[in-house]
This record gives C-alpha cells, sequence and structure tokens, in this order.
C-alpha cells in the first residue's frame, strides 16, 4: 500500500487528537522491522504500531495488539530505556513528504526536561525508524551506509538529514489557480506536470485530478480545461480539510488480488480492471482493515516467494561473514613486506629475539616485527611468507565466494520479480522449473506428470506498425531477447534492477519517440521499481546483448546503450495491457 502525502497529513491530525500528551508506558517489538508503542491517554490505552516488515509501511492504532516476544532486540531496549514513562508533546509531518516525527519528553536526572525524537519515514521501500537527540541519531531500525547513500548515512552518532524534500506548491494550503498556472507553465505531460508543480501528491491522486477536469493524459493543460483542474483542485482542498475535522469519510482502493492499493482523502472516479473502493470513517480504520487482508496468489506462488525470500536472506548473510573474511585476509601484503624485510636484515637479528624494530625496504619507515625466539631469522622469515600465501590464496578463494553469492542474490531478485508478474500457473511452472535447476528447490519426479502449458510472453500492439514483446520470467526474456528480438531492434531493460525484457519491433525506418518511452515505462513498470519514479531504463539495439556462456536465464551483458529516466503512468499502461 502506496500512501501519499496528502493521507500521510491526515494520519498526522488523526495521530494529534488520539495521542498528544500520552505517556509512553511500554515500549515493545514484535519483530524486527516492527515497533510497538503502548501509551496512556487521559481516557484509555492505546497501542501504536509501525510496522516495516514488508514493502510497505504501515503507522497505525492496531484494534488488535501485536504478540510481544520474549527477548526484545537492541534497538528495542534502548529505546525503553530513553522512551518510557516519556509524554508525547509534538507529532508533525515533515511538510507534506512522507515523514513524521513525534516529540518525547521525560523529565532528566536534573529534574530538567529532555526531548527526544522518533522520525518515522514512511518511504516504501527505504522506510525507516530514526531515533534522535539534539539533532544526533542515537539509533535506527535499519542503518543506511556510504556504500548504500552517498546522500546520507544513518548510522548512531552522526547528524540526522532529513529525505530529499519535494520542491512545490502545497497541494492543501496553495491558491488552485496558482497550482494549475505553474503546471501549465511546466513542458509536461499533465500528470508529470501537476505532480512536479507540487508536494503532496502522486501518480494516483494526480490522475485522478485530470479525470475529474477532463483532460486526457496526452494532452495537455490550457486555458481552456484550467478552470476545470482548479476546481478539481478545490474540491480535493475541501474533502481533506473535513476529513482531518472527521466530516468526510476515506477510500481504500481494493486491487484484484484482494490488497489496498492506497488510501485516498476523497472518491476515484476512474479504477482499473478489478479494482473496487471501501468506505471508511477514519483513516485509521482503512489502514488496519489494509493490514487484515490476506493478498489472493496462485496456489504455489506464494510458497515459492518465500523459498526465494528465505534463500535470499541466507546469502546475503553469508555475504556479510564473506566480506568480514576478506578484509581479515587483506593483510596479506603486509606479511609479504615484513618478510622481505626480514631476509634483508637476517645478520641483524641476534638469535632468541622475541621482536626487532627494523627499516621497512620499501618506504623506509620502522618496522617493528614480531618474532619467534626459538626460531632462527630465516626461519621467522619462511613464517611471514607462509602466512602470506595462505591469506593470498584465501583472498582469492573469499572473492570467488564472494561474487558467487552475490550473483546468486541478484538472480533471486529476478526470480521474486517474475513471481510478482505472474498471470498462469503455467508461468509459476516455469519459475519453479528454474529454480530446481538452479538448485534452490527439489521438484519429486513424478510417473506420468501430464506436460506443463507452455507460457507466452505478452505481446503489445502500439500501432499497425510496432509492437512490444514483454517478459515476465527469466525462461520468457531469453526468448524474448534472442529468439524474437533481432539486430536492430530496440531492447530495454531497468539499469541495475531485476525486471523484464522488452523488445520493441518496428517496420519504420525508426521508432517513433512515443514508442519508445512507452516501452521504458513499461521496463520499469514490469520490474522491481513498480511504483518508484525516476526510474532508470537501460535501451540499446539488440545486436549489443550478448549472453555469457554458461550463464543462468535471464542474464545478459551489453553495452552501447542510452538510459532513460522515466515515471510509469500505471492506469496507462493498463490500458495497453488489455
Amino acid at each position: 500500500m502506496n500512501l501519499e502525502g496528502i493521507t500521510i497529513n491526515l494520519l498526522t491530525t488523526e495521530l494529534q487528537k488520539r495521542l498528544l500528551g500520552g505517556k509512553i508506558y511500554k515500549v515493545f517489538m514484535p519483530n524486527k522491522s516492527c515497533l510497538l508503542l503502548l501509551i496512556k491517554t487521559e481516557s484509555t490505552t492505546l497501542a501504536l504500531t509501525a510496522d516495516f516488515a514488508g514493502g510497505s509501511p504501515y503507522l497505525y492504532l492496531p484494534e488488535k495488539t501485536p504478540e510481544r516476544p520474549d527477548t526484545p532486540p537492541a534497538f528495542c531496549m534502548l529505546l525503553r530505556k530513553h522512551l518510557e514513562e516519556g509524554r508525547i508533546t509534538k507529532i508533525e509531518q515533515s511538510g507534506l513528504d512522507r515523514v513524521i516525527a513525534m516529540e518525547i519528553s521525560s523529565i532528566g536526572s536534573a529534574r530538567q526536561i529532555i526531548t527526544k525524537q522518533l522520525v518515522f519515514e514512511l518511504t516504501g521501500k527505504n522506510a525507516n525508524i530514526i531515533f534522535t537527540a539534539d539533532g544526533i541519531i542515537l539509533d535506527s531500525l535499519k542503518h543506511v551506509n556510504k556504500a548504500q547513500s552517498s546522500y546520507r548515512q544513518i548510522l548512531p552518532g552522526l547528524p540526522y538529514i532529513a529525505p530529499p524534500p519535494q520542491n512545490g506548491l502545497n497541494i492543501l494550503t496553495s491558491a488552485p489557480a496558482d497550482i494549475v498556472s505553474t503546471a501549465q507553465a511546466l513542458p509536461l505531460a499533465p500528470a508529470k506536470a501537476l505532480i512536479a508543480a507540487t508536494t503532496g501528491i502522486g501518480q494516483y491522486t494526480a490522475a485522478q485530478l485530470l479525470k475529474i477536469a477532463s483532460i486526457d493524459a496526452g494532452s495537455s493543460i490550457n486555458d481552456s480545461n484550467a478552470p476545470q483542474l482548479a476546481n478539481a483542485i478545490a474540491d480535493l482542498q475541501q474533502n481533506i480539510s473535513e476529513a482531518k475535522a472527521g466530516n468526510a469519510l476515506v477510500y481504500a482502493v481494493i486491487t484484484r488480488t484482494n490488497s489496498v492499493k492506497t488510501v485516498l482523502p476523497f472518491k476515484p472516479v476512474q479504477l482499473a480492471e478489478g479494482e473496487s473502493v471501501k468506505e471508511f470513517a477514519s483513516l485509521n480504520s482503512a489502514i488496519n482493515f489494509a493490514q487484515s487482508l490476506a493478498p489472493v496468489l496462485l496456489p504455489e506462488q506464494e510458497l515459492l516467494a518465500k523459498t526465494v525470500t528465505a534463500e535470499t536472506e541466507k546469502l546475503v548473510k553469508k555475504a556479510a561473514v564473506l566480506r568480514e573474511e576478506l578484509a581479515a585476509a587483506e593483510d596479506a601484503e603486509q606479511q609479504r613486506i615484513i618478510a622481505d624485510t626480514l631476509m634483508a636484515n637476517l645478520y641483524r637479528i641476534p638469535k632468541g629475539s622475541s621482536n626487532i624494530t627494523v627499516e621497512n625496504i620499501y618506504d623506509g619507515t620502522p618496522l617493528v616485527i614480531a618474532l619467534a625466539p626459538d626460531l632462527t631469522a630465516n626461519e621467522n622469515a619462511q613464517k611471514y611468507y607462509k602466512r602470506y600465501n595462505k591469506l593470498k590464496r584465501a583472498q582469492t578463494e573469499i572473492k570467488e565466494q564472494l561474487k558467487l553469492t552475490e550473483e546468486a542474490v541478484e538472480y533471486l531478485g529476478s526470480i521474486d520479480v517474475a513471481l510478482k508478474l505472474v498471470q498462469s500457473r503455467a508461468e509459476v511452472a516455469e519459475i519453479k522449473t528454474e529454480l530446481a535447476a538452479a538448485g534452490f528447490i527439489t521438484i519429486k519426479n513424478t510417473k506420468n506428470k501430464m506436460p506443463q502449458a507452455k507460457s507466452t510472453p505478452t505481446v503489445v500492439k502500439l500501432s499497425e506498425d510496432t509492437t512490444l514483446y514483454i517478459g515476465k520470467n527469466n525462461k520468457q526474456n531469453d526468448y524474448v531477447t534472442f529468439s524474437i528480438g533481432s539486430g536492430n531492434d530496440l531492447w530495454f531493460h531497468t539499469k541495475n534492477i531485476p525486471g523484464s525484457h522488452i523488445i520493441l519491433k518496428t517496420t519504420l525506418p525508426q521508432p517513433e519517440e512515443a514508442d519508445i518511452n512507452t516501452a521504458a515505462s513499461i521496463a520499469a513498470y514490469f520490474s522491481k521499481a513498480r511504483g518508484g519514479s525516476n526510474t532508470p531504463v537501460d535501451c540499446t539495439l539488440r545486436k549489443f546483448v550478448k549472453k555469457p556462456s554458461g550463464a543462468k536465464p535471464g542474464f545478459v551483458i551489453y553495452t552501447n546503450q542510452t538510459t532513460h529516466y522515466v515515471t510509469p503512468d500505471e492506469d496507462e499502461i493498463k490500458k495497453l495491457l488489455k
């Protein structure tokens, strides 16, 4: 479930009404990705749950309190130490970003008031809970180092840096006419222009506002339709104002797979195929409902997804251990330097010495060398050479193991995406067979088993001249790229992100620019980055795509690519896929 900034604004108001002034009397973590605060208010006792276990973060007051484990994690113990008996003195949203900060004040040992912050970043897969004091991070649910983010690191002791803020007019407080005129001046498609001109809304709300104003996605915002769009924005502002006062309903959009896609402070006027809407008196009730739903999956799809998740977690842990072992083995060069220096100074080392300080023969700096007193100088040197050779062999072996482990994690990432894209039992069967061939599962060899029907790639006819072919699993990806695709066809794939292979075929001398943009958007949509914005998609000629000998299904290398940054319009893509 993806909540936009305007919905987070409603959530903030609801939490303010129910939690401000309350005292935190217990802190729990039901699992490693879920925080539970038990809060006493003047009239009742409430539980606030921040559940970041899935791809969608939830911050809500649960109707049923989660179970509490016997052994709390270290993050939980830290929060207990600092937050229990503290009062919630402030809850505020960062502009219209998907960030809520909660201030908790307590009395210090010197009878002074000490205030700390819990920052809930409800930002999709990067969601996090960060505990700060005076702008310094004390700890967080997830640590983020420099290798994971060059913009900001989330580690204890570092200053807290907020996520990059949105730029634009506040969709709730700015004059509708000003918003429309700003969007109209941007050289973008209507939905992108509206999102770029404002803060607080995403693709879904932008598409609904344009639908209300009768503005097509392929047209533009102009003087004739600008008044209708301004009226739609004014109605949105009124709806949210009434919802914050408790005088309006909120609406959950439910997908055909029985999961909540989003919650809106207005009734949507356009739904995708298979979607439905359910009304709720409050946002908290809608989130509770979303948490209670069990997604509908094909029979074996869920089991395979759990297997992929478990295997990925094991491999990630293995990679971390291998990196530690590699760091330890990187001392090999120093052992060689010591050995060479000893050999050059054999005549200067008295027998029975336990250490000696000599000049490093490579850089002239003093080098303190530990020696075994019971060995001769030459034997000590040979001992260091032996250690050097052992560490060098270890480096080679560990690097190879780490490379294979990282490749396996990347491969399972492609399987995970394929499982989310399946549309038939045949596609599930193909993925299962592929996992068995890769050694991640075993399949019983049953006699007289009916042969499985072959799955086929998705074909989208863009025009009489142009067709798109979409692979939805690794087997289909290979087929699309190397059987359907030919030399000068365009090939698309998300950059460094697991996803589908896309082939764009046309009989025209050159593909239309609009068709290239559509292909890039579909590549982003059929990838792990679905739902994101500014997703990088690489495009190259099919003749520049190669499959290395012995590579796993779906794995290719390519050159001569250009990179497109796209934000797919889900409704438009679903129309195409029909």
